[in-house]
């Protein structure tokens, strides 16, 4: 394992422990705060700090188990099991979702609502938004940095929970003005935002783990092409990308000189391999020789005139 995953992963799993000390500590602040002054708005966004909590522990667990080198068993390593702890976090989000949508309806609808009494409430919203802010930062520069597909899903849920904590903070001066339904009604509001959350990472995982790449990733189908084409490679077809770890794996056929020693052939692939594997975007590459001219009945994968179809239909 090379130096930069090592670092990678410190860093990773330091943001992460660091992200649980304090979604633990805003937790019992918020949870607190909202029983005792019976707060709907508040104790909402404290028990979605709770599950702050675990999707920050799901974050550290995955980070450790995609440290392990490739075995038998996972040739390809253990690296999308940051996009397993990712859809784990998808679902305890929408969880939290629905709990919270369902109890405020029934709260907003029943007049299950009060006028506050006290500033406390409003106190624990502004140590939320400095809090969650905090989180935020780290944890989005962190994932992009280190390409942590989980840690980013984790920002991203952080990142709606300042709003959620903004939310709380309104709905406590508009309560202290009179507007008590406007407890249950904020917690309403932020249901919708957990869920729509929850969402956005379970469909961007999604389609990382079904092996697809989104339209600013196609980049790395015309560097394969420009490679092919410097090292003399003919008719570069078949050509499978995926993600592992954030990385690319690529996978291709090339056609070259029938009358080519096979030493000949195989020093093309090894140009090609080179030219691709300058850049730390780079899992692995598979090259696979073929005469000019062949013509057989191949499983799909992009060739440099489907790939600019594809493209053109976008």
């Amino acid at each position: 394992m090379d130096e930069e995953i090592k670092r990678n992963q410190k860093l990773t799993n330091r943001v992460s422990i660091t992200a649980v000390i304090t979604n633990v500590i805003l937790a019992i602040v918020k949870v607190t705060v909202g029983l005792i002054f019976n707060s709907m708005a508040v104790l909402a966004d404290g028990i979605d700090t709770t599950t702050d909590i675990l999707t920050s522990s799901t974050v550290l667990i995955s980070s450790l188990i995609s440290r392990k080198p490739p075995d038998r068993e996972h040739p390809y390593g253990h690296q999308r099991a940051e996009n397993i702890g990712a859809k784990v976090i998808s679902f305890v989000i929408f969880y939290a979702g629905i709990s919270l949508l369902i109890e405020s309806v029934k709260r907003l609808i029943s007049g299950q609502y009060n006028i506050l009494e006290s500033f406390i409430p409003l106190i624990a919203a502004i140590l939320s938004v400095a809090g969650k802010t905090f989180l935020f930062t780290i944890e989005y520069s962190t994932g992009k940095k280190t390409k942590s597909q989980a840690m980013v899903a984790e920002a991203k849920n952080m990142r709606n929970d300042i709003i959620m904590s903004a939310l709380v903070f309104l709905g406590v001066i508009l309560n202290k003005l009179g507007l008590a339904w406007m407890d249950p009604l904020i917690s309403i509001v932020m249901s919708f935002i957990i869920l729509k959350v929850a969402w956005d990472v379970f469909e961007e995982n999604a389609h990382e783990l079904m092996d697809g790449l989104y339209e600013n990733e196609m980049w790395i189908y015309d560097k394969v092409f420009n490679a092919c084409k410097a090292c003399g490679a003919y008719n570069p077809h078949k050509v499978r990308i995926r993600k592992i770890g954030g990385k690319f794996d690529i996978d291709m056929d090339v056609e070259v000189d029938g009358n080519m020693t096979v030493r000949q052939a195989h020093e093309i692939t090894k140009c090609i391999r080179r030219r691709l594997s300058d850049s730390k975007d780079i899992y692995d590459v598979v090259v696979h020789v073929e005469p000019e001219g062949n013509n057989e009945n191949e499983p799909y994968g992009l060739s440099q005139d489907n790939s600019d179809l594809a493209r053109d239909n976008q």
